[in-house]
């Protein structure tokens, strides 16, 4: 197939691999038009804050598929966020003639569901965003869907990989600060590609699907587990620091449909995507 991923940064960056290593003919779009991991991508360059840029786009030959996976990380300008993912994908599709026809997967997020007493939640809960960044994603969603002739969401929980152990680094502070029976979801980047790659190659396109890991898991245990493999067992933890935070993302998500499809995960929980990561860490 002829894939144009629109964003190759962590995530974009893996799905392309994937893709291309699955023998597709694989198109790319960042700011700078070169994905160095990946040579084998054909890249453009654009901003999807300056839409004058994108103009080559309306060059690109017709896709079979598109992928969105444009990120905001460590964006706090809340203008700046909402123009990155709700805008920019707009603004792609618009260059493209054949964006009406074409199937599109957008990676979304879980964090677009409200519930906060450690629910689960599902591809059947009613997404009830209670905070900014919920309600741009689901905002994102609807945009695009108006724009795409088809279009599926895949809202991925908390995601982490190479250079995102942010996990690890909170654990072996000397005094880790959090609320110990908070849950927390998380998603292996390799496994985000292996979905991509999954539903593409198999023609799937649910309207939702929930891409989590198997193993919902309350924050201590992670905390507790990452110690105890690092040997570094002293410390206090400090739920009241102002940095522990609320309930914010307090559920449990539910792959079950996911795997009701055939996919099986790489990383089927936290030990298997964390540990690879730990002795790197000081």
């Amino acid at each position: 197939m002829r894939i144009f991923i629109a964003g190759t940064g962590f995530s974009g960056a893996m799905i392309a691999k994937q893709l291309v290593n699955a023998g597709h003919e694989v198109f790319g779009l960042n700011r700078k038009g070169v994905l160095d991991s990946v040579p084998q991508v054909q890249m453009l360059s654009g901003n999807v804050l300056d839409p004058r840029s994108l103009a080559p786009l309306q060059a690109l030959p017709e896709m079979d598929v598109m992928v969105s996976a444009l990120s905001a990380t460590g964006v706090k300008d809340r203008n700046l966020y909402r123009e990155l993912y709700v805008e920019g994908p707009v603004r792609i599709a618009r260059m493209l003639p054949w964006a009406g026809e074409s199937k599109c997967w957008l990676l979304g997020s879980t964090g677009v569901y409200g519930e906060e007493r450690g629910e689960w939640v599902t591809e059947d809960t009613e997404a009830r965003p209670l905070h900014h960044g919920g309600q741009v994603q689901l905002e994102a969603e609807r945009a695009l869907r108006a724009e795409m002739g088809h279009l599926s969401v895949l809202r991925l929980s908390g995601l982490y990989g190479p250079s995102r152990t942010r996990l690890i680094r909170q654990a072996l502070r000397k005094r880790p600060y959090f609320k110990a029976d908070l849950w927390s979801n998380q998603i292996h980047v390799e496994d985000v590609a292996g979905v991509v790659g999954y539903v593409i190659e198999n023609e799937l396109m649910p309207e939702v699907l929930l891409v989590s890991d198997d193993h919902p898991v309350q924050r201590q245990e992670i905390f507790d587990w990452i110690r105890q493999e690092t040997g570094y067992v002293e410390g206090v933890y400090d739920e009241d620091h102002p940095g522990a935070g609320r309930n914010r993302g307090n559920k449990r998500v539910s792959n079950e449909r996911l795997k009701g499809l055939g996919y099986r995960m790489i990383h089927p929980d936290y030990r298997s995507g964390l540990r690879h990561y730990l002795p790197s860490i000081p």
